[in-house]
């Protein structure tokens, strides 16, 4: 009975610490991860490929059309033709100039090919061909959030992570003072009020950690969605190499492929216009054709070969066309107006940016500062306790005040860390330093 209790508790406890194994992961594999199980990455590269067929299609209005076609009618036997010059007397058995033919044949082919529309479809080309670089430009765009999504939980995941070490080391040594307290209180070394103090404390550093570390199941569970791990994988994150990269003010922003991507769509609201303005000249085609014709007992043409010339102009589209040529001008206005925005906005990100570099830098001189002053007041609050100089309070604030300055250089150290990599962000060179 004992054995067959066993093995199930055995086998649950193995699946269990199974389970809870932890999968190591770097950020360059992360990276490279995202951008293979990016559902946004590969619908901008679908974008991009659709973009491409356009401009063989665009390019196909250039070539001739080539159509054939064949038919073959029965007539009924009612059906009768009058003929307007009589039929020679030996073709002829009948006095009248009336047959009834029983079927009818036609064949035809034709080609056509336009000379001239007013430069349209060179026009049309091209704007497909502008087209696809904006395509481009938008899925490198793509692929920067999503690596700059993929740094933004992996360093929230890292952060995360060191402030559970943080706090799991505290919470060890609050539980051990409730313990050397629990035995204060039963000797009658101190009071009851401070062993509580004590206790509540612990109490308060166990809530943060479990808070902590749900926000760490949170993180872990987006980050595998991202990335392509199962839903339930336990991610283990390691500290990121730094980028090699120097944040600079006034940083140029001309790499943003926000700022690109308006800069190509300019040259396609100009290349509008252009298209708009071919409804003011007329249409020039070519065309040849072939024709077979046969109705019985009438006429019968083979080798109906023919060539011509089309000129097409339509008057209206003089006053018409107007309103096009407008939209189109006031569209590529539109345009420009927007790109002096984005790059005011991009300036300003980019300034933004380094500032908060040179912040965090900053920063952490004063959190190191704060570190060593806070462990060597725990210590000499400690020594005071010890000695009966300092009592339970200022013990449990000076834990507190060390407690927070660990978690502060934790953070700290890696938002400089960050900051650098949302610089290289913002100034649109993410992508070249992380590859």
């Amino acid at each position: 009975m004992k054995t067959n209790y066993f093995l199930p508790v055995l086998l649950l406890s193995c699946l269990y610490i199974e389970a809870q194994e932890t999968h190591p992961i770097s950020l360059k594999q992360a990276i490279q991860s995202g951008l293979i199980h990016s559902k946004s990455v590969q619908a901008a590269a679908a974008a991009t490929q659709t973009s491409a067929y356009r401009v063989k299609s665009a390019k196909n209005a250039q070539y001739p059309n080539v159509n054939v076609s064949a038919e073959y009618l029965h007539l009924f036997t009612n059906t009768n033709i009058d003929l307007q010059v009589p039929l020679p007397s030996s073709e002829s058995n009948s006095p009248s100039n009336s047959v009834s033919p029983s079927h009818l044949l036609i064949g035809q082919a034709s080609a056509s090919v336009p000379v001239f529309n007013g430069f349209k479809i060179r026009n049309l080309i091209k704007q497909s061909e502008y087209a696809v670089e904006v395509s481009k430009i938008g899925e490198s765009a793509t692929k920067e959030d999503a690596v700059w999504q993929t740094i933004n939980l992996y360093f929230g995941l890292y952060k995360t992570q060191q402030s559970i070490a943080v706090l799991n080391e505290n919470l060890n040594r609050a539980q051990q003072r409730v313990k050397d307290f629990q035995n204060f209180l039963d000797n009658g070394i101190i009071a009851k009020n401070d062993f509580l103090r004590a206790k509540l404390q612990a109490s308060n550093v166990q809530l943060t950690l479990e808070e902590t570390k749900t926000t760490y199941k949170n993180l872990n569970y987006r980050l595998n969605l991202l990335i392509g791990l199962p839903e339930n994988e336990v991610i283990e994150v390691e500290q990121a190499s730094q980028l090699p990269l120097i944040p600079t003010p006034n940083a140029t922003y001309t790499h943003r492929k926000d700022v690109q991507s308006l800069e190509e769509q300019s040259k396609i609201t100009k290349n509008a216009i252009s298209i708009a303005r071919s409804g003011y000249y007329p249409s020039l085609g070519i065309s040849a054709g072939y024709i077979a014709f046969d109705l019985d007992q009438v006429v019968k043409v083979t080798n109906a070969t023919n060539v011509g010339v089309a000129l097409k102009y339509d008057l209206t589209s003089i006053f018409k066309n107007r309103a096009e040529v407008k939209i189109a001008k006031s569209r590529d206005i539109e345009n420009d107006y927007q790109l002096a925005l984005l790059q005011d906005k991009a300036k300003v990100e980019t300034q933004e940016a380094y500032n908060k570099y040179a912040l965090a830098i900053k920063k952490n001189v004063v959190i190191a500062d704060a570190l060593e002053q806070a462990d060597e007041n725990y210590r000499i609050v400690k020594d005071k306790y010890d000695n009966g100089l300092a009592d339970t309070d200022d013990l449990l604030e000076a834990d507190v005040q060390q407690l927070q300055a660990q978690i502060n250089q934790v953070l700290g150290e890696v938002d400089q860390q960050l900051s650098i990599y949302e610089y290289a962000f913002t100034t649109g060179n993410l992508l070249e330093n992380v590859q």
